[in-house]
């Protein structure tokens, strides 16, 4: 019975070391399982970081791409504004002009109106003339009689 007892712990000891070799070739030993989870946890953290750069990656070429299209924006707006700015220049040259053409057509009209009323003064003056009766010196109608 004692050699039996032994032989049957034998068999339970090589057993169990047959078991062990496979758990741990399968990766099951306690010790395994704790590598097995020390490695998964250090991937999915290798991951997460990765990620975790490649959204920064991400945000940084968005908000570049942002800043050149409100660049380019601004650009287009700073030319629009010196173009605008342009025209005002420009019609306000042209007001100055149209200002001092008024001023002198103005000068010419009141010009013309008093050459007009000095004209309008000579030609009444000399209406006054042609219609006044003509009045002959005496002698003029004495010697004129003695012609005829």
């Amino acid at each position: 019975m004692v050699e039996e007892k032994v032989e049957e712990e034998a068999k339970a000891s090589q057993e169990e070391a047959k078991a062990s070799q496979s758990e741990s070739s399968m990766g099951l030993h306690p010790h395994g399982k704790m590598l097995s989870s020390y490695l998964g946890l250090s991937f999915s953290l290798f991951l997460l970081s990765t990620l975790h750069l490649k959204l920064l990656q991400a945000e940084q070429e968005l908000v570049a791409s942002i800043v050149e299209i409100f660049v380019s924006h601004r650009e287009a707006w700073h030319r629009e504004k010196k173009h605008m700015v342009d025209q005002i220049h420009t019609v306000i040259e042209e007001i100055a002009c149209l200002r001092a053409k008024v001023e002198e057509l103005e000068r010419s009209e009141e010009e013309l109106k008093a050459r007009l009323e000095e004209l309008t003064r000579e030609v009444g003056e000399r209406e006054e003339i042609l219609h006044e009766p003509i009045k002959f010196p005496s002698i003029f109608f004495f010697s004129f009689s003695l012609i005829f």
